[in-house]
């Protein structure tokens, strides 16, 4: 039987460990508060601690080194209900063997119990920050979940996929992996594929010598040198040429670069985070892209969430872009902010802080009004991806946005979203065949009549 020893003002939260503590066969001590805990400690010498961040007194983040002082490699799991990016890299600095989220299930903290009891905990180490890290905010438990994910790949050298859509913040992330990173102090050098031209891709990657080709009158290093002991970012990873895959797929397993024209290779070593908005599965079964670069690009994969899925974070984020803007940030108006969080926001946060900044010139000095902001955008996302459902989905929900937001169509937006996806879908049955509509009923999965019966309605003057 083992001892765990829960942290936590929280009585609930106490109440719930201590029953998954004991139905796993162990028993559980709790304390409000670090210095209770503490106490504790030193006779209870608990096997796995699980520790809140925000607690009456000491946090539990600042309180680590001194559990560490009585505990020793005892394992800490890490649990908070107001996670950001800071508190996540102070987590894992600090050698937390887990962070969890508030609220968790009992699956979840048993799992990560059972693991913590199972397993001699490595202390995760992070460069401190930088005073010009990227600015991510949110406070979403998506978001929160975000910045656990880059704590964690920060603490090591693994190769990261960003995948989202544009607008996503998806070099922000990259940023912020590396200034976390033990390498913060070295490079980051960032590199949109997609604006490489194809003639000059592999010298800008790879570098050149001098006379390598007309006009290249002197030596040049590539951008993979350029990174070398620190991070090389690839935005839009899927647009890199077949040949050039070849060459940085040898970069990346021997260390090693040629650069054009050359006949010896110069040694390089860096961290890759490639991203792209489309799904580089999808280009490799199509054979546009390298299986063994794909799995060596993918070792960790981070999503990140387009905006209208954290709409909740819309209120923080508009005081950040304004803060940013003015020295006297305009004030916005109730009204305005639930105009923000209504709309689809294809564009992502992108989107929002060039809607702030062309409210906070219309506003002039004055409230923040709906009408200062632009028309909403409509949608330029592609996933690319091959996935019609995924892309129909996003399609629906934003035209679903759109109708939600007319007050002159409320009490008939069912009706109207139904009458706009039916018909296309019917109209289409009939036309692949040849306008029979028994065939493209059973298609459907209608019955003949019924067919002729709704398209005669759509036809039909209201």
């Amino acid at each position: 039987m083992s001892k765990i020893l829960v942290v936590d003002d929280e009585q609930a939260i106490c109440w719930g460990i201590t029953k998954v503590a004991t139905m796993l066969g162990h028993e559980a001590e709790v304390a409000a508060s670090a210095e209770e805990g503490l106490r504790l400690a030193q006779s209870a010498k608990p096997d796995v601690l699980v520790l809140d961040v925000r607690l009456p007194g000491i946090d539990g983040i600042t309180a680590v080194e001194q559990f560490r002082e009585v505990l020793g490699d005892v394992p800490i799991i890490i649990i908070t209900a107001f996670g950001d990016m800071q508190t996540a890299v102070r987590a894992v600095r600090s050698g937390a063997f887990e962070y969890l989220l508030k609220p968790f299930d009992v699956p979840e903290i048993r799992a990560a119990i059972e693991r913590a009891l199972r397993t001699t905990p490595a202390a995760a180490t992070i460069a401190p920050a930088t005073s010009n890290e990227p600015q991510l905010v949110g406070q979403t438990p998506t978001m929160q979940e975000l910045f656990k994910q880059i704590a964690l790949v920060a603490a090591t050298d693994t190769s990261v996929l960003l995948r989202g859509e544009s607008g996503s913040g998806k070099e922000l992330v990259a940023r912020a992996i590396h200034q976390h990173s033990a390498s913060a102090d070295r490079p980051f050098v960032a590199v949109n594929v997609a604006a490489l031209s194809p003639t000059v891709a592999e010298s800008e990657l790879f570098g050149h010598v001098a006379g390598a080709y007309t006009g290249a009158q002197r030596a040049r290093d590539g951008l993979l040198v350029q990174a070398g002991g620190g991070t090389l970012f690839l935005d839009e990873v899927a647009d890199i040429p077949l040949p050039i895959q070849v060459k940085l797929l040898r970069a990346l397993e021997q260390g090693e670069v040629l650069p054009v024209g050359a006949d010896q290779p110069v040694k390089t070593r860096f961290r890759i985070i490639g991203a792209s908005h489309q799904n580089l599965k999808q280009r490799v079964q199509e054979g546009e892209f390298r299986h063994d670069l794909y799995f060596r690009l993918c070792a960790f994969e981070i999503v990140i969430p387009p905006l209208r899925d954290r709409a909740d974070d819309i209120p923080l984020l508009v005081q950040h872009f304004v803060s940013q803007l003015s020295s006297t940030p305009r004030a916005f108006a109730e009204e305005t902010l639930a105009e923000l969080a209504r709309r689809p926001w294809h564009g992502n946060v992108r989107e929002l802080r060039n809607a702030i900044e062309h409210a906070h010139v219309v506003a002039r000095s004055g409230l923040v009004m709906p009408e200062h902001l632009p028309p909403p955008q409509p949608s330029f996302q592609s996933t690319g991806d091959g996935n019609h459902e995924q892309q129909l989905t996003e399609v629906s929900r934003a035209r679903a946005d759109e109708l939600l937001s007319d007050p002159q169509l409320a009490g008939d937006v069912y009706n109207r979203f139904l009458n706009e996806v039916e018909r296309p879908l019917l109209t289409r049955a009939l036309d692949r065949f040849s306008g029979e509509y028994a065939p493209a009923a059973r298609a459907l999965g209608l019955h003949r009549t019924t067919l002729k019966k709704k398209l005669d309605d759509y036809d039909s003057p209201e």
